[in-house]
């Protein structure tokens, strides 16, 4: 990456944006399956990704993860270890609906809502939706990576 690209991606402002982006994103997320936890248990269990009874125990606990992993974001705390944890998350997400979409249909991925209406949109739409997810979370990453390495470099040149 140029030294420019790096800069706008360290940039406060930036940084900012992607923080509230996705921990909003992820707030939003979680509300509905916190309200509807048997809802979203049944999504859980129509993934058949999981063994029956670690259905329940997932439904529960995750809106509540979503929701407080997207709260440190928002206020600022523990960033690079939420948009890690929260990006992990995407890719075990895109994991399922591929995994779902190989055998079968999504008739509803729970992503938003545990309405059964919520998610008549193609696969391609949930992984650009995961992917660009994705990115914003890297933004958050990366940076901090990004400047060990301007360091390495640095100290290399002398």
């Amino acid at each position: 990456m140029g030294p420019k690209i790096i800069n706008i991606l360290k940039s406060k402002g930036i940084q900012l944006v992607a923080r509230l982006f996705l921990g909003g994103i992820f707030i939003y997320a979680s509300i509905d399956k916190i309200a509807y936890p048997d809802e979203f248990a049944r999504i859980v269990q129509n993934y058949d990704l999981v063994p029956r009874f670690l259905v329940r125990i997932i439904a529960y606990l995750l809106p509540w993860i979503e929701l407080i992993v997207g709260i440190f974001l928002v206020i600022g705390i523990f960033v690079r270890k939420s948009a890690f944890f929260l990006s992990f998350m995407l890719l075990m997400f895109m994991t399922a609906i591929i995994f779902k979409w190989l055998n079968g249909t999504i008739e509803n991925c729970g992503c938003f809502s545990t309405s059964s209406t919520s998610s008549h949109i193609s696969i391609i739409s949930f992984l650009f939706r995961d992917i660009l997810l994705l990115l914003f979370g890297l933004i958050l990453i990366l940076p901090i990576r990004l400047k060990k390495l301007d360091k390495i470099s640095t100290i290399k040149k002398l």
